[in-house]
């Protein structure tokens, strides 16, 4: 229901009820005085007076309270187009802030252009040229992170693990509230057999987030790649807990449980989930794997 229907039937409901109210009480009036000709005469005739200008009143009140209500629709409605421009408006800015040199309210076209062909460019699998981009941009505005995001993940899908490695260092020194960057950074790290130095990164990520299980499962396998298995399991179980459905995670945990001699216990969670989920063929093979 619109506006300006809710206040038009307002009104009429306000305007309705005072002229009911002043004719329910013209008959009462009436009857007490019968007994009086001369006074019922003359209230009557006043009352007949009085009908007349109720009703000539009524409408012109009407017809005033019609056009005011329709003036302060067209205000209402007026007003809410102006704050969904404004709101349009702050989201845009918001949107542009970053391409505003400090000091300048000028937008800076040219990075955000340059920025754009670079996305581009990696997504068309056309890395060197996209890297070549960000590098220009990186000269002129070395504060961009973007530009530093973009060349992190051309040296990952290069598979130049130390390049990637070098720019998130530069990141999370810069952006130490980031949890995506030191999680990115032990990503490169793990792949680099750099496992203490992963975990550390990983566990900087889940101190500022602790709601992604693939980062527990991470710092779980960090842990294992340094000889650290005890400190690994609680990892892989409340990466389990965070994400029940996932079989891969499940797995994880059971071999972990395995590599500590924890075989049958391992052995009755995997039976336990699989009774629940007898379609996973992946638990059905490990449970045979397991008993043999």
């Amino acid at each position: 229901m619109s506006f300006t229907l809710i206040a038009n039937l307002i009104l009429i409901f306000a305007v309705l009820g005072v002229v009911v109210l002043f004719l329910r009480r013209l008959p009462e009036a009436i009857e007490k005085d019968k007994g009086n000709d001369d006074v019922a005469g003359e209230k009557q005739s006043f009352f007949k007076k009085a009908s007349s200008v109720s009703r000539t009143l009524s409408k012109k009140a009407w017809e005033h309270i019609k056009n005011g209500s329709i003036f302060v629709s067209k205000r209402i409605w007026r007003f809410m187009l102006e704050a969904k421009d404004l709101k349009q408006s702050q989201i845009l800015a918001n949107r542009v802030a970053r391409f505003v040199r400090p000091g300048d309210r000028s937008i800076n076209i040219g990075m955000y252009s340059s920025l754009k062909k670079a996305e581009r460019l990696i997504s068309e699998g056309k890395l060197e040229e996209a890297e070549e981009v960000l590098i220009q941009v990186i000269r002129k505005h070395p504060h961009e992170y973007l530009a530093y995001e973009g060349l992190m993940k051309i040296y990952i899908k290069q598979k130049k693990h130390d390049n990637a490695i070098e720019i998130l260092e530069f990141l999370v020194k810069h952006n130490p509230q980031n949890d995506n960057y030191f999680a990115y950074l032990g990503n490169a790290l793990l792949s680099t057999r750099r496992f203490s130095e992963a975990a550390d990164a990983y566990l900087k990520s889940l101190e500022l987030n602790d709601l992604i299980p693939a980062r527990f499962v991470n710092l779980g396998l960090s842990l294992q790649g340094a000889g650290k298995s005890e400190e690994a399991k609680p990892n892989f179980e409340k990466a389990v807990e965070l994400e029940p459905g996932n079989m891969q995670y499940l797995l994880i945990l059971i071999d972990s449980m395995v590599t500590l001699g924890e075989k049958e216990e391992a052995l009755g969670k995997l039976k336990s989930v699989f009774e629940k989920h007898p379609e996973e063929v992946s638990l059905k093979e490990k449970i045979q794997q397991m008993a043999h």
